[in-house]
């Protein structure tokens, strides 16, 4: 399995970083070549489902779903959307799960990289996490208007022990939104991180985090492939 990794990165310092308190944020992390065709696969390849957070529930919804939909109806879930964000409930962004059955071969070569032995024994070295052996994907993309509220990603049923994001949107400007934001158990925003182009965030499932609202002057979506590293 080919490694995509920038081969100029430090893991002894990235491991130094994530220490401090179970979260790192690693620049440059991809061979350039690679990560700028991870953003054209993005761009230009997959169609994104609509995941939202609709009538107290999770529910995905289609390009073609949405398209049909009468304007009426789109307007109710839009202000259904808001004010469950209102409360601090809820999330809209354009999902594609990748899996081993993933047709488009380079997304298909990035999940077995991600899933690759050197780079999961790498994951547990930096974090001290023990025994990870399988880690999920999922491509995103928002666009203005979308979000994701306050929440942790700690699912013991899934395994979960690290959640991963890399963020594969040239450049992009801190005031568009689409920020991972980390916050205290009372709400208080520790960090704040802007999705810089070829970045990656690495962080344990309890911390608490959201991502930022994606504004109306935003020029362009925000794409990453982002997903958990876990045990089975």
């Amino acid at each position: 399995m080919k490694n995509f990794w920038n081969k100029d990165l430090n893991f002894d310092e990235i491991k130094s970083n994530f220490a401090k308190d179970g979260k790192v944020r690693v620049n440059k992390v991809l061979d350039f070549e690679f990560a700028a065709l991870s953003f054209q696969a993005l761009n230009e390849r997959v169609e994104f489902d609509t995941a939202m957070y609709v009538d107290g529930k999770n529910a995905v919804m289609s390009k073609k779903e949405w398209t049909e939909l009468e304007d009426t109806q789109r307007q109710q879930i839009y202000f259904n959307l808001m004010e469950n964000a209102a409360m601090g409930n809820g999330f809209s962004y354009g999902r594609k799960y990748i899996t081993a059955e993933e047709k488009d071969p380079f997304l298909l070569n990035f999940y077995k990289f991600v899933n690759s032995k050197e780079l999961l024994d790498a994951v547990s070295n930096i974090t001290r996490i023990n025994d990870i052996n399988y880690a999920s994907m999922q491509a995103t993309k928002y666009i203005p208007g979308q979000f994701l509220t306050r929440h942790r990603d700690d699912v013991q049923s899934e395994g979960r022990k690290l959640a991963y994001v890399f963020n594969l949107s040239p450049e992009w400007h801190p005031d568009w939104g689409g920020l991972l934001q980390f916050f205290k158990e009372d709400g208080e925003t520790l960090e704040s991180w802007t999705p810089t182009f070829n970045t990656l965030s690495l962080f344990d499932v309890k911390h608490i985090h959201s991502v930022t609202y994606l504004t109306p002057f935003a020029k362009k979506p925000r794409y990453a492939l982002t997903g958990w590293f876990g045990i089975r």
